[in-house]
């Protein structure tokens, strides 16, 4: 495996802002990615911001993420309980620390030969190639609760998730195109 440094064509200064919604559709997690993508295509976008479904293993969210070079990130992903409070929500502003050789090596294994999709997952394999910018921004959703409550306990999660990553793409780095 070529080192975290092989790749070269991290993110850009003047590149577009990537929304990504991570999820596996009918796995209880409210089709996290379909639904959550669907409902950020609505109107007020600036140009500069591309919404996409990054339901894929990491090696081709990878391959996204170099063919853009986003100059901001803000990733979205349901997280089963114990990972976020129970119907809770978490944002973190992700640690960009490649991981090591020996878990990057693992990672792409499972998503190559097993088809394993998710976030952390994602994250291990961007970080190591260095393509995503700082300030990255996780949103992880625990819908575990809101789907046992029913459609208007997974409305309300929607919509908090929604204003948290409309929070932040308009309050993102000074520095990123608008």
């Amino acid at each position: 495996m070529p080192g975290a440094s092989g790749m070269g064509a991290g993110p850009i200064a003047d590149g577009p802002v990537l929304v990504g919604a991570i999820g596996l559709p009918w796995f209880a997690d409210l089709d996290t990615a379909v639904g959550f993508e669907q409902r950020f295509q609505g109107p007020g976008w600036p140009r500069s911001v591309i919404v996409e479904d990054l339901s894929y293993e990491a090696h081709r969210v990878l391959d996204r993420l170099l063919e853009i070079r986003p100059s901001h990130v803000v990733l979205v992903a349901e997280r089963r309980a114990g990972d976020v409070p129970a119907g809770g929500l978490r944002r973190s502003v992700l640690d960009l620390t490649p991981p090591p050789d020996a878990e990057v090596h693992q990672r792409l294994f499972e998503s190559v030969s097993l088809g394993v999709v998710d976030l952390s997952h994602i994250l291990a394999v961007a970080r190591y190639w260095k393509a995503l910018p700082q300030g990255t921004i996780v949103i992880e959703a625990d819908t575990t609760a809101s789907v046992a409550s029913g459609p208007a306990g997974s409305r309300a999660v929607v919509e908090e998730v929604l204003v948290l990553v409309h929070d932040a793409v308009v309050r993102r780095p000074s520095g990123v195109p608008r």
